[in-house]
């Protein structure tokens, strides 16, 4: 195994950001059976290699890595004839883990006092106590962040396309699936926000927001955001500035818990701007008509499109 691959998933281990790393855990971790003599594990560390990851799942555990007290998980001879080795904390840190349902925002506080509130349609995943120099959670959708401040033990959020890091603001992170954009806006303190597909990175301050477009992976910083505007979904008001009609959709449905049917596919080009402010979701999807100069029918409990 190249000396690079194994400090690859030795950095992954160690809680720093290793898309390589990663990607080797994450295909061990999957599938286990395909573990064999490829050059990265030897055939006298494959049952041993194996015995650990059916542990880790057994116990539904996350270990982390803790410089002051290792024991060994894993024991792995390199192809160039080096020895390397996987550390993992004794202590097992249960991995926890908070669903918004449709049409649900919640709040968490987390074990270190950081506050926060979740949107329709989310998911965190965060330890139950922080150990080790960091304090790293995992997002799919949309939160708001008051994180503690702490200056020894850096907050860090993660997406599928960003890596979010602070010492103690608050801010927005909106990385739902499918969305042609994943931002970061900030409200208190300085953050810093990292591309994980091109290592890109930016540092945004109050009144500023960091967006990374899938469609070309590119991350920017935009200044002169309304302080007032970031949130708002906290005070059950949606704002879509430009926004793909698809997205749109997607958004009512989640924040209202409904089903919305685009019968016209040639309306799925359109883009629009508006502001509802606490209102009914039929008072919603009919405004969103007017604006697209369509109509919509209800069958079997679907909004239809036409």
């Amino acid at each position: 195994m190249p000396e690079q691959l194994h400090q690859n998933i030795k950095s992954f281990l160690e809680g720093k950001p290793s898309l390589k790393g990663k990607e080797i855990w994450n295909n061990w971790y999957d599938n286990p059976e395909e573990i064999s003599e490829d050059g990265i594990v030897i055939a006298s560390d494959i049952s041993k290699l194996k015995k650990e990851i059916r542990a880790i799942k057994k116990s539904n555990t996350v270990f982390l890595l803790n410089t002051r007290n290792w024991i060994m998980a894993a024991s792995l001879l390199l192809a160039a004839g080096l020895t390397g080795f996987f550390f993992l904390n004794s202590e097992a840190i249960t991995t926890r883990q908070y669903a918004a349902k449709p049409g649900e925002h919640t709040k968490i506080t987390l074990s270190d006092g950081t506050k926060i509130w979740l949107n329709a349609g989310s998911l965190l995943k965060y330890p139950s106590k922080f150990n080790g120099d960091t304090r790293e959670v995992y997002l799919t959708g949309e939160a708001f962040f008051d994180v503690a401040k702490d200056k020894k033990h850096p907050f860090i959020i993660h997406t599928d396309k960003m890596d979010t890091k602070v010492l103690g603001t608050s801010f927005n992170v909106q990385a739902y699936p499918g969305q042609a954009t994943q931002e970061v806006s900030v409200l208190t303190g300085r953050v810093n926000v990292k591309s994980t597909v091109t290592d890109e990175n930016v540092y945004v301050t109050p009144g500023q927001k960091a967006v990374f477009k899938s469609k070309n992976s590119s991350l920017h910083a935009f200044t002169n955001i309304p302080m007032n505007s970031i949130s708002l979904w906290r005070k059950n008001i949606i704002v879509f500035e430009d926004t793909p009609l698809p997205e749109v959709i997607a958004t009512i449905n989640r924040n209202y818990n409904v089903a919305i049917s685009i019968e016209n596919k040639n309306l799925n080009n359109l883009k629009i701007s508006a502001y509802f402010k606490e209102l009914p979701a039929d008072q919603v999807i009919g405004l969103v008509c007017n604006i697209i100069n369509a109509n919509y029918k209800i069958e079997s409990g679907v909004y239809r499109i036409q």
